[in-house]
């Protein structure tokens, strides 16, 4: 019933070792044996196999959606513009609503730099480099508690008595002897506008992109709607970055349905089941829809949770009993409730609607 596999448990990755862990991990879909190969396998091999397939369908599935595309493409720029800047440097926001993708953004962006890195300087851990680094923002933070949270990803020891701006001018010195390239700081909405301990925070970020030669991505919920960047301080923080609002799919037009028949085959085409029907999942993408709300995150955490429940049911295929054993996040469920009490003749409407649309390729 349960794996435990303590020795291949994923390191967080706010620590460097951690980061680096997945940074370099392999994420590659495992091979689909059929099904005559998969019933010879002997029970260690197969429940070796079985594992590489769980542990791909818990964070290895990785969409080109179009926010991605988005975002890679700015973040490519804002290292353009960064080259030849000794302060002041640009960067990129995430900005979206809880399970829409944003985390997954991130981590994209962190493994599209640190392959980059590699490809470029292969010997880049021997000479002490940190091409990419991660933190999250603590609740309630202030400027030392900040700094502190950067000094620990880099293992660098804090005593009490030290004062933000001796942990800062450390933290500083590392990143910059490190030639960090790429500083991913989640969780930026745990900042508060009204706190007199966040203008104090704005100000550290401020400096950071001053005294660092690396490009920041900030990411967190609601930030295009904060009041976070309101204010003097604010805006000018804000006016450094481009904004990618990280939205959930909608299905109220041809372009949208499309967009949302695209993830849903990417999803379908990935799963490494041997006895799963191709197209199966496009032709529930109203029922997906209705379950998840067109969150990237609820989509993602349906079709992997009925995955994995296939292959230990041996099964190999996602069907619709199957998804409807599956429990959500608590939005993606009373969205789901809220369709369910939508009138009879919408949804028929809507049924009929969807009966219209080309086949997607």
């Amino acid at each position: 019933m349960f794996d435990f596999h303590d020795t291949d448990r994923p390191a967080p990755l706010y620590t460097l070792d951690g980061l680096t862990a997945y940074l370099k991990s392999n994420t590659m879909r495992p091979d689909v044996l059929d099904e005559a190969t998969y019933s010879g396998l002997d029970a260690t091999t197969r429940n070796s196999y079985n594992h590489s397939r769980k542990m791909y369908l818990s964070g290895g599935i990785v969409l080109e959606t179009a926010h991605m595309t988005k975002a890679k493409r700015l973040l490519t720029q804002a290292f353009a513009e960064n080259m030849g800047r000794n302060s002041g440097h640009t960067g990129l926001m995430l900005s979206g609503a809880p399970t829409a993708g944003k985390t997954t953004s991130t981590k994209a962006l962190m493994r599209l730099v640190y392959g980059h890195y590699r490809r470029a300087y292969p010997d880049f851990e021997r000479d002490g480099k940190i091409p990419v680094a991660f933190v999250e923002v603590p609740a309630g933070s202030t400027g030392k508690l900040l700094m502190k949270t950067f000094a620990d990803f880099l293992g660098l020891p804090v005593a009490t008595r030290d004062t933000m701006v001796d942990i800062r001018a450390r933290v500083v010195d590392a990143f910059n002897r490190a030639g960090t390239q790429l500083i991913v700081v989640d969780e930026l909405h745990n900042l508060s506008a009204s706190n007199r301990a966040t203008v104090e925070s704005i100000d550290v970020f401020k400096g950071l992109h001053n005294d660092i030669a690396a490009t920041f991505v900030y990411a967190g919920i609601d930030l295009a709607g904060s009041t976070l960047f309101e204010g003097v301080r604010g805006q000018q923080l804000a006016g450094r970055f481009s904004l990618v609002n990280v939205e959930t799919f909608e299905t109220n037009s041809p372009e949208s349905r499309k967009d949302w028949l695209g993830v849903i085959k990417g999803f379908e085409d990935a799963l490494p089941l041997h006895n799963h029907k191709a197209r199966s999942l496009m032709a529930m993408h109203s029922y997906l829809f209705d379950r998840t709300g067109g969150s990237l995150g609820s989509l993602a955490k349906l079709l992997t949770s009925a995955a994995r429940q296939s292959i230990l049911d041996e099964t190999e295929t996602v069907t619709r009993e199957l998804l409807d054993e599956q429990v959500l996040d608590s939005a993606a469920e009373k969205y789901y409730l809220t369709t369910l009490a939508t009138p009879k003749s919408r949804r028929k409407q809507n049924a009929l609607l969807n009966a219209l649309e080309p086949q997607h390729a």
